[in-house]
């Protein structure tokens, strides 16, 4: 079973990455998806696991109860990012990042009770492709290299 505090540590250290960091914002600001939910499969896909489509959809199901509040907050702070001092305007990112790891509490409590498959698909190209079609090239930089298989196989991106 999947924990919210291993996931909130992946994150963390996932997204400190440059990399990662732009191919979220990107995911987030040029294609609607949700940074949250990417750092989770990007999660999943690390331990060598993936989900059905149809696992994918009961997660972004799991957004719908924080996504409209977080965006309108993202929005909001945003908008006073240049009439609020320093000091305010991380207080009011720590805000926001308690309310994304409520939204991935939410994602960890419908990911344990999915089926998690050890011959799937990477599911974080499928949500990529899904978004459209230029958001497909954010998958290299969002996902975690592993070793290379040792049995020669390789990972296919479709489902």
């Amino acid at each position: 079973m999947a924990n919210a505090a291993d996931l909130w540590q992946f994150c963390l250290h996932h997204y400190a990455k440059q990399e990662v960091k732009q191919a979220c914002l990107k995911l987030q600001d040029e294609h609607q998806g949700n940074v949250n939910l990417a750092l989770l499969l990007a999660w999943i896909e690390s331990h060598g696991y993936g989900l059905s489509p149809e696992s994918l959809t009961q997660l972004k199901h799991a957004l719908s109860r924080s996504e409209h509040l977080l965006i309108a907050y993202r929005h909001l702070r945003r908008d006073l990012k240049p009439r609020v001092g320093t000091g305010q305007y991380k207080k009011m990112l720590n805000f926001e990042l308690s309310l994304e790891k409520f939204q991935q509490q939410d994602l960890i409590e419908v990911l344990n009770r999915q089926s998690w498959l050890t011959q799937a698909a990477s599911p974080l190209a499928y949500y990529c492709r899904q978004l459209s079609p230029s958001a497909r090239n954010l998958y290299t930089p969002l996902r975690v290299d592993r070793p290379a298989k040792e049995d020669g196989a390789c990972d296919d991106d479709t489902l």
